[in-house]
């Protein structure tokens, strides 16, 4: 290979870490490593599905961009690629560990450049000989908490999801059948200029683009696709109420599509949204033709169309969506098509294309038609009868909860929208102020449900709501019937999880049941000020490996991992308690504990008022498996 030459290496992940000299090296301009439990989850959902899809006999997961350190042929150091290199090394050590693979040889193999913390993290955790003991709760003070989190996401996501048989064929795919492009830069590249032309490339076109231009190439006319585009368009900015995005700059047009209140699109075809939009717009010069596009006039259209930018709606960057566009597009997909099935796939939108193959896309101009105004009253929908995040100036930077409608106000002499809560029959100054009582219900069990299923492929119950608002008229729904409908949704979900089998322990739980328990416990705490915050850790309240400095009843191993000894925490929380023993937790971090779950505030009153041995235990657990039982046996109030 000359000196110039870019050499490219197509490998299995046993191949990357098989060469016994190989090593990677993260230099020091590189980032920590700073994956969450998002991007992890998803990497190991995104290889499960691989497997699962006996279409597909392997999976690419990405480039490793590496350069030579030395004259060491094997000696590597990352350029790019280091958060997915490290989270795969995380994932063969945790495989290695508890049995699953044989002994991958892979210890010391990835190094953070200057960083001991790092690379201490990394040896500890691949020397252990306990499948456990690389968890963040036992990692050391010493040591990036960032990598043993890491771990420990990897690991109760391992054990919740993928066990036994099928986590050795899980392993065997992951080591032979999952691919990585092993591109190494001649040395002495430029890396500043690698960076600085990686950074400003052009966009690739996305599987959105070309659902888009398959679809608006079915239509027969210049002005169904103009009005196609229009809806399309203004529905993809997922972070504006489409109310905006539809009509920037034209509150008359906001007036004849959502009414004197600007909440809901009073439309009922795509026939009047086309007259509508043509009304509009005649001065664009374009003649409506009478012929279809080709897919490939199809795509030169969209990629030559621009997008307004407006000032009018800056409000609206307070605002963050549940999902992504191409998620929402499955949502609604699922919306209009016959059955009710959960399968994950038909939510993957890794699959968008070929699910709209399936349903729509061979279809002629009507089904796209009617797809095209499905897609924009689902989106009217969804911004306001679907949970999202709202940042203002009173909720700090994390933000909080949201559930309002966009609505018409008066400022100056001139109508601006404004955003009120769902339910309310104010119509003013509740932007920043308390949610009322019957909005509140349902923020509340949404919350729940957005924190417990955090991939998209899980959020099948947006696609539940907007079923049920899809025949509806919107001024008629009623928070009841919408509490009503998701906690039945939760309720299946526990009984599938927890009862339908012998009651599972451990990570062996699923987050359902930790989150709707909380869920109920909240209803016997109206005036409380919880908040659900994303948690995937389960705490052990008493610890698996006690600290012996501390004094207090030993609980036997059969009592250790039943629901009754555990809560949902977030993974700072759980580093936090570390080893501690229940009165120590209860004692030191009321705060924390006050933030986390009203399960574990329960356990913490329990440890200061008596203490937590076996008979507080039991009694706990008996007490939140009866709460379960008695809820799962009744319907929802009111």
């Amino acid at each position: 290979m000359g000196t110039t030459d870019l050499h490219a290496e197509l490998l299995t992940v046993a191949d990357l870490f098989s060469d016994a000299s190989a090593t990677y090296t993260v230099p020091v301009y590189q980032r920590n490593y700073a994956w969450g439990a998002e991007q992890i989850e998803q990497l190991i959902s995104d290889v499960w599905d691989a497997l699962s899809d006996q279409g597909q006999q392997g999976y690419f997961l990405g480039n490793l961009i590496v350069t030579r350190r030395g004259i060491d042929q094997a000696d590597y150091e990352v350029i790019d690629g280091q958060q997915r290199l490290t989270t795969l090394f995380l994932l063969l050590a945790f495989l290695s560990g508890d049995g699953t693979l044989p002994p991958t040889g892979h210890s010391d193999r990835l190094r953070y450049q200057s960083r001991p913390r790092a690379t201490g993290a990394l040896r500890r955790i691949t020397t252990a000989t306990s499948r456990h003991a690389g968890s963040t709760a036992e990692s050391s003070a010493d040591e990036d908490s960032a990598i043993h989190q890491g771990f420990n996401v990897i690991r109760q996501f391992m054990d919740q999801h993928i066990r036994g048989a099928e986590r050795a064929r899980f392993a065997d795919f992951l080591r032979e059948k999952v691919t990585l492009v092993r591109a190494g830069l001649p040395r002495h590249t430029d890396l500043n200029r690698y960076f600085e032309v990686m950074n400003t490339r052009g966009q690739q076109l996305t599987q959105v683009d070309i659902v888009k231009a398959r679809l608006m190439s079915r239509l027969d006319n210049e002005a169904d696709r103009s009005c196609f585009a229009w809806i399309w368009d203004a529905c993809a900015d997922m972070d504006t109420y489409v109310q905006m995005s539809l009509t920037r700059g034209d509150t008359a047009m906001r007036q004849r599509l959502f009414g004197d209140s600007w909440s809901w699109l009073k439309q009922s075809s795509f026939a009047e949204l086309a007259e509508l939009h043509g009304d509009a717009a005649p001065s664009t010069g374009r003649a409506p033709g009478s012929t279809s596009l080709s897919l490939e006039d199809a795509l030169l259209r969209y990629a030559a169309s621009g997008s307004e930018e407006s000032t009018e709606d800056q409000d609206n960057v307070r605002f963050r969506s549940t999902i992504e566009f191409p998620s929402f597009l499955l949502h609604v997909l699922q919306v209009t098509a016959p059955g009710d099935s959960e399968e994950e796939r038909q939510l993957d939108d890794k699959r968008l294309i070929s699910r709209f193959d399936a349903v729509i896309a061979a279809a002629g101009a009507d089904p796209v038609r009617r797809f095209a105004f499905d897609l924009l009253r689902c989106r009217n929908l969804f911004d306001a009868f679907i949970v999202k995040r709202q940042f203002t100036a009173t909720n700090g930077e994390d933000g909080d909860w949201s559930l309002q409608r966009l609505i018409k106000r008066q400022s100056k002499g001139r109508p601006t929208p404004g955003y009120v809560n769902l339910f309310s029959t104010s119509t003013q100054g509740e932007e920043d102020g308390e949610i009322d009582p019957v909005t509140s219900d349902l923020l509340l069990v949404q919350s729940m449900l957005r924190v417990t299923y955090t991939s998209p492929r899980t959020m099948h119950w947006i696609t539940t709501v907007l079923k049920r608002l899809s025949g509806a008229t919107p001024e008629q729904v009623s928070s009841d019937q919408l509490v009503t409908l998701l906690r039945d949704y939760a309720r299946g979900k526990v009984a599938e999880a927890f009862f339908d089998s012998n009651q599972p322990t451990g990570f062996g739980i699923s987050r359902i049941v930790f989150t709707y328990l909380d869920f109920l416990l909240l209803q016997d705490a109206p005036q409380s000020s919880f908040r659900f915050t994303y948690r995937n850790s389960i705490e052990h309240f008493y610890p698996q490996h006690p600290d012996e400095q501390q004094s207090g009843e030993p609980i036997d191993d059969g009592q250790l991992h039943v629901l009754g000894n555990l809560a949902l925490v977030s993974v700072g929380a759980n580093s936090k308690f570390s080893n501690s023993l229940p009165k120590a937790k209860a004692e030191n971090f009321q705060a924390t504990i006050e933030t986390q779950s009203p399960k574990l505030q329960r356990m913490a009153s329990v440890t200061r008022s008596e203490a937590w041995g076996a008979e507080q235990l039991q009694r706990h657990h008996s007490e939140m498996v009866r709460i379960l039982t008695r809820d799962l046996a009744q319907p929802t109030p009111g």
